[in-house]
């Protein structure tokens, strides 16, 4: 057989596709991941259904300074909580897919044949009281041997890399809008 009939066959849109849907269903996976977080962490859950409302949720922070008279003053800041925790925001990034198929064909056939073949002979010569008596006898025999195999082996090596991709140009932008809400209130004054 040829060396190329040995690739004939292979199922690539196999072995290259299903790693490749693999990669992109792995990034609807991821995406759905961090909008769950954003509801699940940013919003306030409704008492009446139990699920994310529509209220940010915030974090409040209390400190003092001194004022005039050096009378402490008191004030709040309320920011968005989604304002100071990472949003996780992973995707698949690479894929990188390898088959490397090794074809190694030595041709030898194992054929075994043995021949042998025999004679034998004898006679006499002589006169009066000398005589010679010969016998000869003798063999042949051959042998012959042939061996014949193939070996085949391939790799298959699929390589994915996620990372972190940083948040989304839209989701910056309203993290900014609530990163400006986020000023100092006076509570109190000495």
């Amino acid at each position: 057989m040829p060396l190329g009939d040995e690739f004939r066959g292979l199922p690539m849109e196999d072995l290259i596709g299903t790693p490749l849907s693999a990669a992109c269903t792995a990034n609807l996976r991821l995406a759905q991941a961090t909008a769950d977080y954003i509801q699940a962490v940013g919003f306030q859950i409704d008492d009446s259904t139990g699920k994310p409302g529509k209220e940010i949720r915030t974090a409040e922070f209390r400190y003092s300074v001194p004022g005039a008279d050096n009378k402490p003053v008191e004030y709040a800041i309320s920011t968005p909580l989604l304002a100071i925790v990472p949003i996780p925001s992973l995707k698949v990034d690479l894929v990188d897919i390898t088959f490397d198929m090794e074809v190694r064909s030595s041709e030898s056939s194992k054929e075994s044949t043995d021949k042998q073949g025999s004679f034998e002979g004898s006679g006499s010569v002589g006169w009066g009281p000398f005589k010679l008596s010969v016998k000869v006898s003798g063999s042949v025999s051959t042998h012959k041997e042939n061996t014949r195999s193939t070996d085949k082996s391939a790799k298959y090596h699929v390589q994915v890399t996620a990372q972190d991709s940083g948040i989304s140009e839209g989701l910056a932008r309203v993290l900014d809008i609530m990163n400006k809400s986020v000023v100092p209130v006076p509570v109190t004054q000495g």
